[in-house]
């Protein structure tokens, strides 16, 4: 039998409607809103702003937090976290996800519900990227927590020419959180000393 030599076909005017949108933060020179930070998000091309594309489909490729600290550990305004999922939050409109969470016995059997917005879990895990000292041992100072999602696209409204708001939510106790240090001088509700990085896929979606 003899094989088949294919290759994929790209069309120009779809490529086109793709964008990456690549995102830092320096939680300890910034002053954010601990665990929100806000960007205005720039239109690229005149395509970004047309009118004939007022919505789009956002997905989330990356995810990366680290601190340049020996002890870095996430929290919110009152306690220490152990933090294995975050729960990524934009306020760009969107109808498409919803996070429900029972978190208290008044929510047993129902929980408790929000809807809108871009939503997307992102499942934590610390691996290793060494330190300015050469050391590349997983320990505090090396460590950073990269998040990864097997989730689709989910369609939203335009998000380009706007200021937008990005939150690392903790969906188990339902808060904001960000790196801090666990040393005294810092520990439960600390200044933010982390660095975040995040990139997506936007896609344009033509009106119809």
């Amino acid at each position: 039998m003899n094989s088949i030599n294919s290759v994929d076909v790209l069309s120009i005017d779809e490529e086109k409607l793709k964008f990456r949108v690549n995102i830092t933060f320096n939680g300890n020179v910034i002053t954010p809103n601990r665990g929100e930070y806000k960007f205005l998000l720039p239109i690229p091309t005149a395509l970004a702003n047309s009118n004939r594309y007022d919505q789009c489909v956002i997905q989330c490729n990356g995810f990366q937090a680290y601190a340049n600290i020996g002890d870095p550990t996430w929290s919110n305004t009152g306690a220490l976290l152990k933090a294995g999922v975050i729960e990524l939050q934009l306020d760009v409109p969107s109808s498409q996800a919803t996070t429900t969470t029972s978190l208290s016995p008044a929510d047993s059997g129902v929980g408790l519900s929000r809807v809108g917005g871009y939503r997307e879990l992102l499942f934590l895990e610390i691996n290793s990227i060494g330190d300015v000292n050469g050391n590349v041992a997983l320990a505090g100072p090396t460590a950073a927590w990269f998040g990864s999602s097997k989730s689709e696209p989910i369609m939203c409204g335009n998000p380009f020419g706007k200021t937008i708001t990005i939150i690392n939510f903790d969906p188990v106790n339902d808060t904001r959180i960000w790196l801090v240090s666990n040393a005294a001088g810092g520990g439960a509700g600390g200044a933010d000393v982390g660095n975040y990085t995040y990139s997506f896929d936007i896609t344009m979606i033509e009106n119809k």
